[in-house]
């Protein structure tokens, strides 16, 4: 049976999800709930003298718990899995995830909920990678760390209860632009087959003359243009990213890459770096999905907890990897209402 055969409904599609759809209605410009003001009494006029009370800003639940272990350090990084509640004895489908962060910042601690969410609602156990950053570790010394991480999967992933047969690739940001680098090298001879790739608002391109750059690089929502040149100039450390592939992947080759998911940010300065990577699939002829939040900012897969619109990004990213991975066990994804 062809694993990838459901992703295979996605080709082509573009989907801009905005702030009209049902799980940002109500929200303000970035998808946050909107506070009111007598939610935030006041002894002078201007000073909150406490947070808004949970009436007007509604946390979600929070995360259930997950099997977490540690691993072997794959190659020169350490790697820690993350697995759904354990209702078969059967090897577990593998999501390999790289952290956001330009290559220079956060760790599998700073994304430890969105690891336990994907693993819950997939129903795959997911390895974090913990590879090094810049600029003490510059590149390519990241893509050789997530290439070995893949392999290390391949080889002593069933000795540890993984499906080194069924392997996703996924990651947002700079994680994003290093597992695509991952699913672009294992189309070679001899390396690990990888059967999906899972992008959050990937960094793929050293181009910051792009209409999306242009429109939120300000910093209104976060992420600017000047603290992205800043992310490549330590990661490349003076490599010219148009003579290699592996630093800019919206450059290589893309054909015979497995199914692609794309989910990008509206209100993000590298929308269009996920934009253009889907015009190069279809070129390509690769299955592809692209869905663009049009209320979210850059990094929404990490506030889940906050807003409701991210959450439901990441519950259609697992259920993509569920579909994707071919997993049985229903019962470790709870999608929500």
């Amino acid at each position: 049976m062809d694993q990838c055969r459901t992703p295979l409904r996605f080709t082509r599609s573009i989907h801009w999800i905005r702030r009209s759809s049902p799980r940002t209605r109500g929200c303000g410009r970035w998808g946050w709930p909107r506070p009111t003001l007598s939610s935030c009494p006041s002894p002078r006029p201007g000073r909150c003298r406490s947070a808004p009370t949970p009436s007007s800003i509604r946390m979600l639940r929070p995360c259930p718990r997950a099997t977490w272990w540690e691993r072997d350090r794959p190659g020169r990084c350490r790697c820690a899995s993350i697995a759904p509640p354990a209702t078969t004895d059967e090897p577990l489908p593998v999501l390999l995830y790289f952290h956001g962060g330009g290559f220079a910042l956060n760790s599998i601690d700073t994304h430890d909920r969105l690891h336990r969410l994907l693993a819950l609602r997939s129903g795959a156990a997911v390895l974090a990678v913990a590879y090094s950053k810049a600029p003490e570790h510059r590149f390519p010394h990241q893509n050789e760390e997530a290439l070995a991480a893949l392999r290390w999967i391949a080889r002593h992933g069933a000795d540890y209860g993984l499906d080194s047969a069924r392997i996703a690739v996924g990651g947002d940001s700079a994680g994003a632009n290093l597992a695509l680098g991952v699913a672009l090298a294992a189309r070679a001879p001899g390396e690990p087959r990888v059967s999906f790739a899972l992008l959050f608002y990937g960094m793929f391109a050293h181009d910051f003359h792009t209409l999306s750059h242009k429109r939120y690089g300000d910093g209104r929502y976060g992420l600017t243009t000047a603290r992205m040149r800043w992310y490549w100039e330590r990661y490349l450390g003076g490599v010219e990213p148009t003579r290699d592939p592996r630093a800019a992947p919206l450059l290589a080759d893309l054909r015979g890459l497995p199914p692609v998911l794309l989910l990008a940010a509206g209100l993000d300065c590298l929308r269009d770096d996920s934009v253009r990577l889907a015009e190069r699939l279809a070129a390509a002829d690769v299955p592809y999905a692209l869905s663009v939040y049009d209320s979210l900012p850059h990094s929404f897969a990490v506030l889940t907890r906050l807003v409701e619109a991210a959450d439901g990004a990441v519950t259609r990213a697992a259920l993509a990897v569920r579909d994707a991975l071919a997993v049985r066990d229903a019962l470790a994804v709870r999608p929500l209402p």
